[in-house]
């Protein structure tokens, strides 16, 4: 015997409050501490070279989305099966007590086995966004997974920002303890007030088998879309481990902790702003129209940060490359939801988060090599060619979905909500 999921009913507006005051604080405790893994990398393992810096710092972002990869596809089935709530607690516990290790590696190769531990158990963000949009209305997906994405953002940038001053005034110790405590508190809030609409129900297992085989689970209108997911996961994860040597070699190295922090927050605070208005925008406009003008500003902007000569257009630059291409995950997921069932979401969703991180590793692969021949430029100007790519490619992804919509295809959420 197996297990399935079936609905039942809930507050969603009370879990979209708690989950996004969970997800604000988990990204603040990330952002205390990721940012800077360059400049720790120089300062206390004394790796100066940066062609040398730039390889390592691939290899450790390397080990964390590889893990990651390997790891959502299987929490992503495991949610189908025994709940949302208990992998969103799995993932915010696992990072309140694997992250604070970092600091304490001695070398090198122990703190790539700690990032790749870190990542298998830790990865907050697909959890919550599967909960979410199973325990919500169809009309109102766009809303609740644009509306995380600000926690997203805006805890990044309080992160980033918060992150860079205690790097800065209180050293790197400091900063990696207090992401374990943030994530910590992130985990009891979604323990004491979240709510999952999930009950499991014994069926057959042939019954199982004969309606979600793979073949139909991976259906052409789902194959674009998880190509779409991957090349996003390229184009925004290839450079984000480089921004600090980006801010070194454009403002020069004194003050570059603060100045990282500052750019991260200017990212963060149009990844907000994009999230509230991509949010509202997908249950009014087709998510399929919004996604080439979105695709063509992530392109450019990331195309202005490479040839950036000062700070200032620098952070100018991040800030509407962010504002822009974080819209693109809430595109994309509506157009996934609005193709699958409910009851393998988590399934789904799990997928788009596996293919998004399969991304990261293409791009911590690249970007080693790029960096050590071309320079940081080129990874930047990598990342806006990927963006460029991702134009025609969307014209197959919008043919096949239409063919695969459960509902009208040209039925906005308002639409849905009126009907």
């Amino acid at each position: 015997m197996n297990t399935i999921a079936v609905p039942l009913t809930i507050n969603w507006k009370k879990n979209l409050f708690f989950v996004w005051i969970s997800q604000f604080l988990a990204m603040i405790g990330f952002g205390c501490c990721m940012p800077f893994i360059p400049l720790y990398l120089r300062e206390h393992f004394h790796i100066v070279d940066n062609q040398l810096r730039g390889f390592y710092v691939s290899l450790f972002y390397l080990a964390g989305i590889t893990s990651l990869c390997i790891a959502t596809t299987v929490w992503g089935m495991l949610a189908d099966r025994f709940g949302r709530k208990l992998m969103l607690l799995r993932a915010s516990y696992g990072a309140a007590l694997l992250y604070p290790l970092l600091v304490f590696a001695p070398n090198f190769q122990v703190m790539l086995l700690i990032r790749f531990l870190c990542s298998f158990f830790s990865g907050t963000v697909n959890p919550a966004q599967t909960l979410l949009v199973c325990t919500t209305p169809p009309e109102k997906h766009g809303f609740v997974l644009g509306t995380v994405s600000t926690a997203l953002w805006s805890g990044n940038m309080v992160g980033y920002l918060t992150g860079g001053m205690i790097v800065h005034y209180f050293g790197y110790r400091t900063a990696f303890l207090s992401c374990g405590v943030i994530y910590l508190a992130s985990g009891l809030l979604v323990h004491l007030f979240v709510k999952d609409n999930f009950r499991r129900l014994t069926v057959k297992k042939e019954q199982k088998r004969e309606k979600h085989s793979f073949r139909e689970l991976m259906s052409p209108a789902v194959l674009w879309l998880l190509i779409m997911f991957l090349l996003m996961g390229v184009a925004r994860r290839i450079e984000e481990p480089f921004l600090a040597m980006q801010v070194e070699l454009v403002n020069g190295i004194g003050s570059a902790a603060f100045y990282t922090g500052i750019t991260s927050a200017a990212a963060a605070l149009g990844g907000i702003f994009s999230g509230i208005i991509m949010g509202h925008l997908c249950d009014r406009i087709l998510p399929r129209r919004l996604a080439l003008p979105v695709l063509l500003v992530s392109g450019s902007a990331t195309l202005a940060q490479a040839l950036s000569g000062n700070i200032q257009t620098l952070i100018f630059a991040r800030f509407l490359a962010y504002l822009a291409a974080g819209g693109l995950q809430p595109i994309f997921q509506v157009m996934l939801a609005k193709i699958t069932a409910p009851e393998r979401r988590g399934t789904y969703f799990g997928w788009s988060g596996s293919f998004s991180t399969a991304g990261g590793i293409i791009s911590s692969l690249l970007s080693g090599g790029i960096a050590y021949y071309i320079g940081i430029r080129g990874i930047f100007i990598t990342a806006a060619l990927i963006f460029f790519l991702m134009i025609p490619l969307m014209f197959p992804t919008v043919r096949a979905s239409k063919a695969e919509y459960v509902c009208d295809p040209d039925a906005t959420g308002r639409d849905l909500e009126k009907a």
